[in-house]
């Protein structure tokens, strides 16, 4: 709602100009006075009016802050035109009212001449200032479209941010998940171990080791083997779980 605001202000306020410039050239040219202040005023201050309540109103973000600073910038730069445009105009009135005189005058002819020649070279100053305002809006309109696109991509990633908050909370829930799972392992393999003890206590005398190997009592590593991973009553019990004898 505030961008229309101020696009309609900034609308209004480049109508009212070019309507004031388009009647000071047929005032020049064909001394025609047919300029209403009833039309020129209200859509000059009220575009105004409009484009600064639009910019005051809007809260953009960190990007769109960036981009109505280029804004800024070029509407100051569009002010320092326009004052140079105003103080053109006043220049061609003085001209224009001294080279009406100087037509009465036939021995001011080479004054005349100079005076037409500043005169048409504020013409060509004027074109080229059209140009310069024309291209001041292209760059305008290209800084909305920027404004637009950092709000998209703010947009984006707040999402994202989301998302990663999302995935560390279930980080945080597999880590915690994966703790109580490493409790209850410890606790099944002291379990492991009284049972081991237990069929120690029964006769199963044959060691299983964490390589994979079995040691038989009375074997060179049947004694270094302090902490087996299982407990066997027969070799060929050792042998259909997976284990195998050492090679010496």
């Amino acid at each position: 709602m505030e961008m229309a605001f101020a696009f309609l202000g900034f609308f209004a306020f480049l109508f009212s100009l070019g309507y004031g410039v388009y009647h000071l050239v047929r005032y020049v040219l064909k001394k025609e006075k047919r300029f209403s202040k009833k039309l020129f005023w209200p859509l000059f201050i009220g575009g105004l009016i409009l484009l600064f309540t639009g910019a005051a109103l809007s809260e953009p973000d960190a990007a769109a802050a960036n981009a109505d600073k280029k804004y800024s910038a070029l509407n100051t730069e569009y002010k320092s035109l326009k004052k140079e445009h105003e103080a053109l105009e006043k220049e061609y009135e003085a001209i224009s009212s001294e080279a009406k005189k100087l037509k009465d005058n036939t021995k001011d002819q080479d004054k005349l001449k100079q005076l037409e020649k500043e005169n048409s070279e504020l013409k060509k100053t004027q074109k080229s200032l059209k140009a310069e305002n024309k291209e001041l809006q292209e760059k305008q309109k290209q800084l909305k479209e920027d404004t637009k696109t950092a709000k998209a991509e703010n947009e984006t990633l707040q999402q994202d941010k989301t998302k990663l908050e999302k995935q560390l909370k279930e980080a945080q829930n597999r880590t915690a998940s994966t703790k109580e799972n490493s409790e209850h392992s410890s606790t099944s393999t002291n379990k492991s171990n009284e049972t081991s003890s237990a069929d120690t206590a029964e006769g199963c005398l044959i060691k299983g080791s964490k390589n994979g190997i079995y040691h038989t009592p009375g074997s060179t590593y049947y004694d270094r083997t302090t902490d087996p991973a299982d407990m066997f009553c027969s070799v060929e019990e050792a042998e259909a779980a997976g284990y195998r004898a050492p090679k010496r």
